[in-house]
């Protein structure tokens, strides 16, 4: 859901969490299939270790040597492996250790660990462990205002790629650190259809190229605003029901096989979600992900409707 639609009637507020230790179950691990065949299935290693940071080439080095990075007179030591890493926390904001493992070192826990543990180091990223009833400890990573400059400067991101530093709200951060996997789930897909991802763009960006536009139209008759606003939510490859523009919490920009540019627009739901803004969602066109243990809900409330959908957990 995203975090900044704070007026949406469909949205329960989130409760706090309480309770010690948090991490997701080996369950929420696992890969759903679509709606009417039901169950899950673990990715096997062949499906997640695959070339990390796919949507552009890796600099690495045969000998991986560091190299020098300086920055308002601060010079930093990194490996190019370590470089990319901040690239890929920077586009998320919020990144689960685990995940950044899985999908951006084969499965190399031992260098994940030891790249992350130079970052920190050198003060380019900021850790912070969750902790939640009946679960162990999930700890995240987030950039700090000096890896975000590095970012900018030195990954190599796509053109217009926005990047991101500084954890946001703590309740937050375990929806944030799950919309990774969501989106590397999205992108393997649009790999295996010959496609390439060119970039993401997370429901902040969004939000504020469609508060510019709704600021316009409130100072337009009422009956004006659906079409001001109609160009905007195409423009932003976005959909619009009367003036209201529904706004995913991730959306995937790539080329097809045929190079033609499509988007695709992800979300994340959740128990907050109450099953008419479940079927908003889908009838919006996104393509709609849940927490293994919540899935099943989500779908009951879509066949409700008739608005069979594809859900995926992660």
């Amino acid at each position: 859901m995203s975090r900044w639609d704070i007026s949406d009637p469909d949205r329960i507020p989130n409760p706090e969490p309480s309770g010690p230790a948090a991490h997701r179950t080996k369950e929420a691990e696992n890969t759903a299939s679509a709606v009417g065949r039901g169950g899950t299935s673990e990715s096997s290693p062949e499906e997640t270790q695959r070339t990390p940071w796919p949507e552009r080439e890796s600099t690495r080095t045969p000998a991986d040597r560091r190299q020098q990075y300086t920055d308002r007179r601060r010079t930093y030591s990194l490996r190019d492996s370590e470089l990319e890493a901040v690239g890929e926390i920077g586009r998320f904001r919020t990144v689960d250790i685990q995940d950044l493992a899985r999908f951006g070192y084969h499965g190399d826990q031992a260098r994940m660990k030891y790249d992350v543990e130079n970052l920190r180091k050198q003060g380019l990223i900021e850790e912070k462990t969750l902790f939640r009833a009946h679960k162990s400890a999930r700890k995240t990573v987030t950039l700090t205002e000096q890896g975000y400059r590095l970012a900018v400067q030195k990954s190599g991101l796509p053109e217009g790629q926005r990047v991101y530093h500084g954890f946001v709200k703590l309740r937050e951060i375990e929806h944030d650190a799950d919309l990774y996997k969501v989106y590397q789930r999205a992108a393997k897909e649009i790999r295996e259809k010959g496609g390439k991802v060119l970039r993401v763009r997370l429901d902040f960006e969004l939000k504020e190229a469609i508060n510019r536009a709704k600021e316009a139209a409130s100072r337009l008759p009422e009956e004006d605003r659906a079409t001001f606003l109609k160009p905007v939510a195409n423009e932003n490859g976005l959909s619009i029901r009367g003036s209201r523009i529904h706004l995913p919490d991730i959306q995937v920009e790539y080329e097809t096989r045929e190079g033609t540019v499509q988007r695709e627009n992800l979300e994340l739901l959740s128990r907050n979600y109450r099953e008419e803004g479940i079927r908003g969602k889908a009838a919006a066109g996104f393509k709609i992900y849940a927490r293994a243990g919540e899935a099943n809900r989500i779908r009951r409330a879509l066949q409700d409707t008739g608005l069979i959908r594809e859900v995926l957990s992660v």
